[in-house]
């Protein structure tokens, strides 16, 4: 059964700059998915840089059923607002595997500002 406190727990550490509990949320071998782009591990994941550290999330929708769990979020960055999808799978109290779904071409301007 997938904890709805791990997936809140995961959000807000990962987009927090460089927040100590990411580690400690992510199985040794997660998997993050976007577009093209796969991260495999730990360690990977931790390394990519992939959320602008001064960018702001608000939860707009959550659901967790067995061990999967969507978020829906919008993430604001210098006044450009993005809404990203997440698919993440938990297991055993670690997250496993992240799906990241949003706009491409959205995002990338938000990474850019």
């Amino acid at each position: 059964m997938v904890s709805q406190d791990v997936l809140r727990r995961y959000v807000a550490a990962w987009t927090t700059p460089r927040s100590a509990d990411t580690a400690a949320l992510l199985d040794q071998a997660v998997r993050f998915e976007a577009g093209d782009m796969v991260i495999a591990g730990r360690d990977e994941f931790l390394g990519s840089n992939a959320f602008p550290p001064d960018a702001t999330v608000a939860m707009i929708a959550e659901a967790c059923q067995d061990d999967i769990g969507f978020q829906m979020y919008d993430a604001t960055r210098n006044g450009r607002t993005v809404r990203i999808v997440e698919r993440l799978t938990v297991r055993d109290g670690f997250l496993v595997s992240s799906r990241f779904v949003t706009d491409h071409s959205a995002f990338m301007a938000f990474l850019a500002t």
